[in-house]
């Protein structure tokens, strides 16, 4: 992926918790989420590759896959909502 521009990007949303993406900047952004199953980038990359040459595409990994961990004991689909949000607004 980094042969499209694409960089991994981690931010720390709170102590113990960790987001990974895949990022490109200064084009409109998209944001591809992938499903409970393996790493964001790996789920997306046919699409990134097209997607990339007019667009900032954002590929989050979820909590407990690929780069993405927490320390946290939460598992709900409304913590990966929550965490998704606060990541959003970094």
């Amino acid at each position: 992926m980094r042969a499209v521009g694409l960089r991994p990007y981690t931010v720390e949303i709170e102590e113990g918790t960790l987001m990974r993406f895949w990022v490109w900047k200064n084009k409109p952004a998209v944001v591809l989420m992938h499903g409970f199953c393996g790493d964001g980038i790996i789920n997306w990359q046919c699409q990134v590759v097209a997607l990339t040459k007019d667009y900032a595409v954002y590929v989050p990994d979820l909590l407990f896959f690929g780069g993405s961990v927490t320390d946290k004991t939460e598992r709900s689909l409304e913590f990966q909502a929550e965490i998704i949000g606060r990541t959003a607004m970094e």
